[in-house]
């Protein structure tokens, strides 16, 4: 493949369209969370990153809503399902690979290959790396690389799981409240109407932004990114 060529092909995880440089394995998918392999086999190829990114949108637009988020709902619980439990051991070998070698941002390829030379099990880590933006750990500079934020921000694993999953819920809820360009004011109102806390829904916006799973698009609006 040429240089500066993309590839729009469809998750295989949640069946949503999205692109990468031709150039990359691997990507983030912002619309199901989970990092996935580019398919060039059966990807439509392009010169321009603008016209990649029409054609992601014109083909989710066809798509209906809640199929997707039906979708979404089923490929986060899954991903639950799969996800082994390696310990504490695996877990610190992971933050040590990130704030070792990620403190600048780095491909997912060249991520992937530390993490092999390491030993570690690379699906897990691509598991793992979205509930880590989550958390503030890392974020997403573009869907195919990574950065490691300061180690303060990292949580320790034996905090309650009973919270942990339920920030880890509140997260994705207001993800998907941002499916569509969305005033921060109204996401606010809207889940202190459901008896969320403003403060910490607040909070959460300011990951998500931080991590890249939102864009601002206007002052005051925000949007998932596709």
């Amino acid at each position: 493949m040429k240089e500066g060529e993309y590839a729009v092909f469809k998750c295989p995880n949640c069946g949503c369209y999205t692109f990468a440089p031709t150039s990359q394995k691997s990507r983030f998918c912002s619309m199901c969370g989970k990092i996935v392999k580019v398919d060039l086999l059966h990807a439509e190829i392009t010169n321009d990153a603008r016209r990649a990114s029409e054609l992601v949108r014109s083909r989710n637009a066809k798509k209906a809503p809640p199929e997707l988020k039906k979708a979404l709902r089923e490929s986060f619980t899954e991903a639950e399902k799969k996800t082994p439990k390696k310990g504490a051991r695996t877990s610190s070998l992971l933050m040590k690979i990130l704030m070792e070698h990620c403190s600048e941002e780095v491909t997912l390829d060249e991520l992937e290959k530390l993490c092999t030379d390491y030993g570690l099990d690379c699906e897990w880590v691509k598991e793992k790396l979205p509930q880590l933006a989550l958390k503030g750990v890392v974020f997403f500079p573009s869907p195919w690389t990574v950065k490691c934020t300061a180690p303060s921000l990292h949580r320790p694993e034996n905090q309650s799981e009973e919270v942990s999953s339920q920030t880890t819920n509140l997260n994705k809820l207001v993800i998907d409240a941002f499916s569509v360009p969305t005033s921060r004011v109204k996401v606010v109102e809207w889940f202190a109407e459901k008896g969320y806390s403003p403060e910490k829904v607040d909070e959460i916006i300011d990951k998500l932004h931080r991590s890249g799973l939102i864009i601002e698009e206007k002052p005051g609006i925000f949007k998932k990114v596709e």
